[in-house]
């Protein structure tokens, strides 16, 4: 699972375990007045109401969301209108008292299941149980009257909510993308580097599998800078960034650093695919033009878990042999682009 879907996914179970407690809450509370309804009026049919309201809250309140099915989460929607329906007939001509209940029924469909047309069918669903006790027993004009009022309320809240919550999930991705892009060149930026190192560190300690980091500095930079203007710098990087998401595999994470220094993390890559990596991209940062001459890079990786046994190490290693090749730079060469290899940059 990618980073962004993780975040996605925390989200929604988070949004679940939300509707839930509210959920439970509203019936449990529910269930302890309709006690005291029971007190006054005698009706038998309330004190079953209570009991079983109070009884869902709590089985709903064990729910545990964060390990269920998503088709679980269908279920409980269906229940809650039904419960609402039985209620309403058991105290039937005067259901009217517990159709308010449905008003909340919407929201929080809309809150607990993701697609607009699934949401429509529960509420579709709830709208037949909310008519049901019309139908079913014989009921009051004032139940009749609050029960065609509650259908557009709870389509409309149902609704709403959907389409609050969508913009503000829309909003919440937009902003994701921006804090983890480098806003230059595209990629993914230093956040991503260090997201995507821990979830492949702890992937590739559970699978035993190697895992090896690139990192470069981009020689003569700094004269493109002095020399033609930092206009002319910006485009460097560009051509840098377009040129690593071309030479690395589909599943490598390309990220930019800061300043001219970039990294690769290549997933279930030994040191014979890091440095048949490393090849494609001197040779593909060879095509980049930097101030008229070809661009040259100093590149060190390291592998995990030959060379280190830790993100920490691992890092500090791919550091050290970069700025030691950076002293002691190699002839780029061009080198073929493999069929496996070239992508859009990942982040």
């Amino acid at each position: 699972m990618s980073i962004s879907a993780g975040m996605r996914l925390s989200r929604r179970i988070s949004r679940q375990r939300n509707v839930r407690y509210t959920t439970a809450s509203i019936f449990i509370g529910t269930g302890f007045l309709s006690s005291f309804a029971w007190a006054v009026l005698g009706h038998t049919g309330i004190l079953w109401v209570g009991s079983l309201a109070v009884l869902t809250g709590i089985g709903i309140l064990f729910v545990p969301t964060d390990r269920m099915d998503d088709r679980w989460f269908h279920a409980l929607p269906v229940i809650v209108v039904i419960e609402i329906s039985l209620a309403s007939m058991s105290l039937a001509p005067d259901g009217a008292a517990i159709i308010g209940l449905f008003a909340f029924a919407g929201p929080a469909i809309a809150f607990m299941i993701e697609t607009p047309r699934a949401i429509v069918a529960h509420i579709a669903f709830a709208t037949l149980a909310l008519l049901a006790p019309l139908v079913l027993v014989e009921t009051s004009a004032v139940t009749v009257v609050a029960s065609l009022c509650m259908i557009p309320i709870t389509w409309g809240l149902g609704i709403f909510v959907m389409l609050v919550w969508q913009h503000a999930e829309d909003g919440a991705q937009q902003l994701e993308r921006l804090a983890r892009r480098d806003p230059l060149t595209g990629i993914g930026n230093r956040r991503v580097f260090e997201e995507r190192l821990d979830y492949e560190m702890t992937r590739h300690e559970r699978s035993g599998r190697e895992l090896a980091l690139i990192v470069l500095d981009l020689n003569g930079f700094k004269r493109v800078n002095d020399e033609l203007g930092h206009g002319a710098g910006d485009a460097v990087l560009q051509g840098a960034a377009a040129a690593l998401g071309a030479a690395v595999r589909s599943q490598d994470t390309v990220a930019r650093q800061g300043g001219d220094e970039f990294c690769v993390l290549a997933p279930e890559a030994g040191p014979m695919e890091a440095a048949e990596i490393v090849a494609h991209i001197r040779g593909a940062l060879a095509s980049v033009d930097a101030a008229g001459l070809p661009l040259e890079a100093a590149i060190g990786y390291a592998v995990y878990p030959g060379d280190a046994r830790d993100a920490e190490d691992l890092v500090e290693l791919a550091d050290a042999r970069q700025r030691a090749d950076k002293v002691r730079p190699v002839v780029p060469l061009r080198v073929p682009v493999a069929p496996r290899f070239g992508r859009d940059s990942a982040a």
